[in-house]
């Protein structure tokens, strides 16, 4: 997380890949998937989250701060 954005905005991994966000930017921001499947609450800044991903299937999500903010994880298994 870095200028507003998720970067990447989209990433490709295997299932059972722990995935990791890291707040790089001055403002608190949200990872949220659309569907439900995880919600990191805030993350300020210099802050990680991380979330294993056991299904595959495509992910998407956003920062409920910055809805603005969107990216997607695919999931491959």
């Amino acid at each position: 997380m870095q200028n507003i954005s998720f970067q990447p905005a989209e990433i490709t991994v295997e299932a059972g890949t722990t995935v990791k966000w890291s707040n790089q930017d001055s403002v608190s921001h949200t990872t949220t998937s659309d569907d439900d499947v995880w919600d990191s609450d805030g993350i300020s800044p210099g802050e990680e989250f991380t979330f294993t991903l056991d299904e595959p299937g495509t992910y998407t999500y956003f920062c409920r701060f910055h809805p603005q903010m969107q990216a997607t994880v695919i999931v491959e298994g």
